[in-house]
This record gives C-alpha cells, structure tokens and sequence, in this order.
C-alpha cells in the first residue's frame, strides 16, 4: 500500500525550492520522526505550509468524481473502488493524506482534482522515498 501525505506550500517557498525538492523531502521526513528536535521542525513545516482550502476542494471532488464509478464521499474521505485500483483520501486542515494500492489508476484521479485547486501541492511518501510537485513549477531563467 501506497500513502502520501500531500501539503500545500506557500508559493515563496515552492519557488525557491522548486529544483530542490529534496530538502523539503528531508524535513517533512524529519517532521514524521519523534525526537528532540521535534518542535522546532514543527515551527518550520507550520511556516511553509498553508491551510488547505477544504471547501473549494469539497466541491472540485464532488464535481469530478459525480460519474466515476466506485466513487463514494462520506463528510472529508472521499474514496475511489475501481476492479485493480483503490484510492482513499482524507482531508485535514494542513495536509491530505491520500492511501492507495493496486495500479495507479484511482490515485491519479485524485491527484488531477488536487493539482487544479492550487499550484503548489507537494506529495511525499516517506515510505518508499517518492516526492514531488503534483504540478510542476517553471523555474525562472535569467539572461
């Protein structure tokens, strides 16, 4: 099984990362672990990350979802059943988490709802060391 956690970053912080995602990676995996440290990475996750927009998002799920088959909402969890494929994404004030398995047919339908709420969403599954934007950020070129 597959879980991410999904935050919404503020937009300085996803530019001036955006090419070096890893070390948002590193402290968002640091923020998962329990140890000393531990309020002052969360200070930090707190200042980079935003609230997610839980209603715009209720209703982008609902519009979508309305005619995928397998699909049930029941108040902020949202699930996708499909023959080989199951997504369930819960939401919450600063983060989403999103837990799937089989192929990623079902996770990906949720991730394209996500990415067109807002351009900054970061997905990061610690388990198995996968991160990145769920929309891409066009870094500046200078001449």
């Amino acid at each position: 099984m597959r879980h991410y956690m999904i935050y919404l970053i503020e937009e300085e912080v996803a530019k001036h990362y955006a090419g070096n995602e890893l070390k948002l990676f590193q402290l968002f995996l640091q923020y998962e672990k329990e140890d000393q440290l531990q309020d002052v990475v969360k200070q930090q996750v707190d200042y980079i990350t935003i609230p997610i927009p839980t209603f715009p998002l209720q209703q982008a799920l609902e519009t979508s979802m309305k005619h995928i088959e397998g699909y049930q909402a029941q108040s902020y969890q949202h699930k996708i059943e499909k023959k080989d494929s199951m997504a369930k994404l819960s939401i919450f004030e600063k983060y989403l988490k999103l837990s799937s398995s089989g192929s990623y047919e079902a996770e990906a339908i949720f991730f394209e709802v996500i990415r067109k709420l807002a351009p900054f969403f970061l997905a990061i599954d610690t388990n198995s060391g996968r991160f990145g934007w769920l929309q891409p950020i066009k870094q500046r070129k200078y001449v």
